[in-house]
């Protein structure tokens, strides 16, 4: 079948194709012995019928004579060692597997690195996909030990840091440090959070070693690797300033989120069981942009999907078809949040294997599925007027929403619902800003504490339990308004309680006089509640005691509880720009909230029009705009009405409602 799909894929306007990122055993099975006889000729046909081909170095799947010949396995938190027969079987702290890894990315790049039909290299694949950021192999404990060393000079510093005084938990020497697995109660926070931390470092480790290797023999193909969503175990942005991305890349799989998240109503999942959730792709995209951006010292860079879902998946929950449209739809909003690529995965079905329910655009006797009609569509019909109208990039955004992978760490660390609570993730209140902000229309970048705030009319932090020292400092220089959200500043760099109680003695403590004195995470039947411009709403899961008070500097108090015995007491407080919201907020109030700010700041939305919390766009319709074009997407299961857009042609969609799962692109 090879060379009539390739010609349908040239026929179809795809311009690239993965291929090899699960291939070792292929191209070598046995050490030392190549066969590129496959690959060779892959790569000759794409070029044949012009299309290029992004070589995976195969390392997610080691061949079962390197698993039996070194020492290369994972071991889990259980101190299980996987076994070979899937993928990921392996430790990024392996020493053995590190040269071994070198050797095929090297015998690779040597080989394609000045070859024309290949344009570029992902590096493995999904990295750390399974749970297998963090393994607990003996190697990595080696690593560690040397790694804490490093970052604490002696066992005497590292074990005052760590508060180990408590409960009688010093270690004697590095050499008998462990990691945190298999504790009889609850391991060490801060120890936890370096082994995190450490882990993190690992997989950029590894991936840094294949770049060095791919820059030095393939100097003009571009590196970029496939990420994931929602993945935050090991920290992203890290790794793209310090691997350097030529662009980044993730696999969009919208209907694998829809039972992850417990947070969601029985009546959301229902809503979006055939649609993915409404907002979560265009955080993602947002996100990406952002990390690939950290490679190049910018709030955004190039980026795009490398695996995009074309119909049913196998490994979420319920096995659904998506909503008829949902492709094109999906394939459109990454072209308007300015990304660059889509890949679709897979190109046929596989009628063998763990992935065979696996939808591909054909299925397995190779005809055309669902979803090959609507990147048809996209690539026939839709991208033709949208070339001729002129694509832009988008520029940058007038909110930042800024997002921490060490504050998701930080918050699944400190018990304060003996243990890690659903009603307590770090995401959860993330995206709850993101989808109020969205709903309200606005212009939205994601970007890191290390990221520079400049330009921004608008600053929103969900939480940072730590306040890292680049954004305080861009804090300080800051003039715009500034949201945070709860259990922002309430910890040290050393996962400690700040002992001046937080928002501490930072920018935020010095700008926005507050105090926060105790935390509570109450159930829903508890009935805990606020009330801000006089209309109240329930809330759960995080309540702070809160004082807009600190010494004899006060604030002003901009909501107040409802809860029985916070009953008038302040919930968020504001002071020159500076907003803390000491509670988990519903999307409802933060409409109102941050639609009042924006107001007040002189936002617009994505169609010119004032910010307010009268253009919210409810649960269905979302916006997004690249340059002069203006999306309108609908997520909904019925036809909504289109806002309103004046001054604008039509391109794509017809006037009046937009259809479920339809779209609709103005030129303004």
């Amino acid at each position: 079948m090879w060379e009539p799909d390739v010609a349908r894929m040239r026929d179809a306007n795809i311009s690239y194709v993965r291929v090899n990122e699960f291939d070792w055993a292929v191209l070598e099975p046995t050490e030392g012995q190549y066969n590129f006889t496959l690959l060779d000729q892959t790569v000759e046909l794409l070029g044949r019928y012009n299309l290029k081909a992004i070589i995976g170095t195969p390392t997610a799947t080691p061949p079962n004579w390197l698993t039996e010949k070194y020492d290369v396995a994972f071991v889990d938190k259980t101190n299980t060692t996987k076994l070979f027969g899937s993928r990921r079987h392996y430790s990024f702290s392996s020493f053995d597997y590190r040269t071994l890894s070198q050797n095929i990315t090297r015998t690779l790049a040597q080989r394609y690195g000045n070859n024309s039909n290949v344009v570029a290299w992902q590096l493995d694949n999904e990295f750390g996909c399974h749970d297998t950021t963090r393994t607990y192999d003996h190697n990595a404990v080696s690593r560690f030990r040397i790694w804490l060393q490093q970052k604490y000079g002696t066992i005497e510093n590292m074990n005052r840091i760590q508060g180990r005084v408590f409960w009688s938990s010093q270690y004697a020497s590095f050499e008998t440090v462990h990691s945190p697995m298999l504790e009889v109660a609850a391991p060490n926070s801060l120890h936890t959070l370096d082994w995190n931390v450490f882990s993190s470092d690992m997989v950029i480790d590894f991936a840094k070693e294949q770049v060095q290797i791919l820059r030095q023999y393939a100097p003009n193909q571009a590196i970029t690797t496939n990420f994931m969503m929602p993945f935050f175990d090991f920290d992203h942005y890290k790794f793209g300033r310090e691997v350097g991305l030529d662009f980044a890349t993730y696999d969009e799989y919208p209907l694998g989120a829809t039972q992850q998240f417990s947070w969601l109503s029985p009546e959301q999942e229902t809503a979006y069981l055939r649609t993915g959730i409404i907002d979560y792709q265009a955080f993602h995209h947002a996100l990406y942009r952002s990390i690939s951006g950290s490679a190049y010292g910018t709030t955004a860079g190039p980026f795009g999907i490398m695996e995009m879902q074309p119909g049913v998946l196998s490994w979420n929950t319920y096995r659904v078809s998506p909503l008829p449209g949902m492709v094109r739809l999906w394939t459109h909003e990454t072209f308007a949040a300015s990304g660059d690529m889509v890949n679709y995965f897979r190109f046929r079905q596989v009628p063998y294997a763990q992935e065979q329910p696996l939808s591909g655009l054909f299925t397995s006797d190779n005809m055309p599925d669902v979803g090959f009609s609507e990147l048809q569509m996209v690539a026939d019909e839709d991208l033709p007027i949208l070339r001729d109208a002129g694509i832009s990039d988008g520029g940058q955004g007038d909110v930042a929403l800024v997002f921490d992978y060490i504050s998701n760490w930080m918050w699944d660390l400190v018990p304060y619902s003996g243990g890690s609570s659903p009603n307590t993730q770090y995401f959860d209140v993330v995206y709850r800003f993101y989808s109020a902000l969205r709903r309200l229309g606005l212009s939205i970048d994601v970007i890191s504490p290390e990221q520079a705030l400049d330009n921004y009319k608008m600053v929103v932090v969900p939480s940072m339990p730590f306040i890292h020292e680049a954004f305080n400092t861009a804090l300080a220089s800051y003039s715009g308004p500034v949201v945070f959200g709860p259990h922002t500043g309430s910890k040290t760099a050393a996962l400690s309680a700040d002992l001046n109680l937080n928002p501490g003695n930072g920018t935020l403590g010095q700008r926005l006089p507050m105090r926060v004195s105790r935390v509570e995470t109450p159930p829903d039947y508890a009935h805990s509640g606020v009330t801000y411009a006089s209309t109240p709403y329930n809330i759960s899961g995080w309540e702070e005691n809160l004082a807009c008070t600190r010494g004899n500097q006060s604030s002003n108090v901009t909501i107040t509880y409802t809860t029985r015995h916070l009953l008038g007491r302040p919930a968020a407080c504001t002071k020159d720009g500076l907003h803390y919201i000491a509670f988990k907020p519903p999307v409802e109030l933060l409409i109102a909230y941050l639609g009042e700010i924006a107001a007040s700041n002189n936002l617009t939305d994505l169609t010119g029009k004032a910010a307010s919390q009268d253009n919210d766009l409810g649960d269905s319709l979302r916006l997004a705009r690249r340059g002069d074009l203006l999306w309108v997407f609908n997520y909904g299961l019925e036809s909504v009405a289109s806002p309103n857009v004046t001054g604008a042609e039509l391109l794509l969609g017809e006037s009046g409602d937009i259809p479920s799962a339809g779209l609709a692109v103005w030129q303004l």
